[in-house]
């Protein structure tokens, strides 16, 4: 791997739950009172239009423009084309991260995310976030439950695609995966609906070096629960599984280091 030189180090202590991510203090939290599914007709009409006719083809242009986004492997989906699946993606953008995988994985798809309260506190985006399909995570059981109803109408019901990030964390540019628990790994288990792995890596600019890098999303062939398999065994099957991947991947395809990141040493 080339590590661009001068360029920033971090210094961590916990890669399990570090947080590096600008602009978010994850002290927010949604309330018992938040609607995770949206039924309302005036809703789904705008969600529909500033979906797919506004934010998408914005979205798409800035991945191409600034992250000369390259797909690879899309083949991968022609056999997820008639159910809902998730997506299991590794967690290195502040920002693009809430679009790389509706952009990049199935754009003509409805592609929810599954983000931090935080996101809530970004002023007079909040109706906006709604409307593109996000779904903070829950704090309470009340919460859980309706989370859980929601994901089930979307991703079993409606056919709809959910991005999940089970290293949880924003590292910015990290070029490796972290460790990462077997929770987020629950959803296709429980509805028996496959996940593809999308792993972002970084390639070098040609020019202007010192900006920060492009990317590229490599996704995984359709991974499914095991029939046969506990619902903890299958949580745990598909955790190692999309570490392996991405993992793999990285090991395979990651040949650019934009921020170094390094491990304290203990006194």
């Amino acid at each position: 791997m080339a590590r661009s030189e001068g360029k920033k180090v971090v210094y961590y202590t916990d890669p399990v739950n570090d947080e590096f991510a600008e602009n978010l203090t994850k002290k927010y939290k949604i309330d018992d009172s938040f609607v995770y599914i949206h039924k309302n007709p005036i809703f789904r009409f705008f969600s529909f239009i500033v979906y797919h006719f506004i934010a998408i083809p914005v979205l798409w242009t800035l991945a191409k423009l600034r992250y000369h986004l390259k797909v690879h492997n899309k083949k991968a989906l022609k056999q997820l084309k008639y159910t809902g699946f998730f997506i299991y993606s590794n967690h290195t953008q502040n920002i693009a991260d809430g679009y790389l995988t509706q952009v990049g994985v199935c754009p003509k798809r409805f592609t929810h995310i599954l983000a931090h309260n935080d996101i809530y506190t970004l002023k007079g985006l909040n109706t906006l976030v709604n409307l593109l399909g996000c779904m903070p995570t829950p704090n309470t059981m009340i919460q859980s439950k309706n989370l859980y109803d929601a994901i089930k109408y979307y991703v079993n019901d409606k056919n709809h695609i959910l991005t999940i990030y089970p290293e949880a964390h924003i590292w910015p540019y990290y070029n490796d995966i972290r460790p990462f628990l077997d929770s987020a790994f629950i959803f296709p288990v429980l509805l028996n609906k496959p996940m593809i792995v999308a792993t972002v890596v970084y390639r070098e600019r040609k020019i202007f070096k010192n900006k920060p890098p492009h990317i590229s999303l490599y996704i995984s062939n359709p991974v499914f629960p095991k029939l046969g398999s506990s619902v903890k065994q299958n949580q745990q099957y598909l955790r190692d599984e999309a570490y392996r991947i991405m993992k793999e991947t990285v090991t395979k395809y990651n040949i650019y280091e934009f921020i170094h990141y390094e491990q304290k040493q203990s006194n």
